[in-house]
């Protein structure tokens, strides 16, 4: 059976309707299931974390490679479902709660090494990239399939409007691998967005930002439009002091402003 038909024939018999609000797009294309698999590079030795299991389609992959699977699943009718469906698999551990609140499923804090797989809910996106930042140990690489506005956000530059405090943190400490298109008929129901497979992995020089440096930055991009001595002025003297060390000029703005000399702001805190 396709896995188109067999996502339709469990929606029916669980009496699921996709929820626009969780984001619930199901990949029905096996060949996009074996891509973000391949890209992982998931092996039978690897611990992967994935946020938002759905039907199991990626979860399934994963479990038969032989790796360790952590999965977190805010939906209860589906997450009952997997528990059901995985109940001979020794190697899953599955927790129902929200990704935002858990970025990690669950993950003992002890765990130095695990790789993250997700056909991530597009409305979670960057409030669950956000939570991943703060965790204390940083995934070897990240697989997401998600909208394409959101991965060049991820991976924006300098200068482009796109740039954001999340572009900061996240260029920071992982390098983009690749980027591939999925087609929207590869989901049921068919997202109104171009989705894309986006993979990282973590640098071998991570920089972390202290999160007062974090609340800062924030700040700053919150008055975007503004020109950055007018901004050091209302904000802190650790600012202006960045700006006059550094050399940056008062009429830029924060999205202007290169990752490193962002990273340089960390000092002053």
């Amino acid at each position: 059976m396709s896995l188109l038909k067999q996502t339709l024939l469990d929606l029916e018999n669980l009496k699921i309707i996709p929820s626009k609000k969780l984001g619930q797009n199901f990949l029905v294309d096996d060949n996009i299931v074996n891509k973000i698999i391949a890209t992982a590079n998931v092996r039978n030795c690897d611990t992967v974390i994935e946020i938002g299991p759905g039907l199991g389609a990626i979860s399934e992959k994963i479990l038969n490679v032989g790796a360790k699977l952590c999965a977190i699943e805010l939906d209860r009718r589906l997450f009952n479902f997997l528990k059901s469906k995985f109940v001979d698999y020794d190697n899953l551990w599955l927790t129902h709660g929200d990704a935002v609140a858990f970025p990690v499923a669950g993950l003992p804090q002890n765990a130095i090494e695990f790789k993250i797989i997700s056909n991530l809910p597009y409305s979670i996106s960057s409030a669950w990239m956000d939570a991943l930042l703060k965790y204390p140990c940083l995934p070897q690489s990240i697989s997401l399939i998600t909208q394409i506005e959101m991965a060049k956000r991820f991976f924006a530059s300098a200068r482009p409007s796109e740039i954001c405090p999340t572009s900061i943190f996240i260029q920071s400490a992982y390098d983009r691998v690749c980027m591939h298109k999925v087609s929207a008929s590869s989901f049921y129901p068919k997202p109104a967005v171009t989705s894309v497979i986006i993979s990282m992995v973590k640098k071998q020089n991570v920089f972390l930002f202290k999160p007062w440096t974090k609340q800062v930055i924030r700040r700053v991009f919150t008055k975007r439009r503004k020109q950055m001595g007018r901004i050091g002025r209302s904000e802190c003297v650790e600012l202006q002091n960045w700006l006059s060390k550094y050399k940056i000029f008062p009429n830029q703005r924060p999205e202007e402003i290169s990752i490193q000399q962002w990273q340089q702001l960390d000092e002053f805190f």
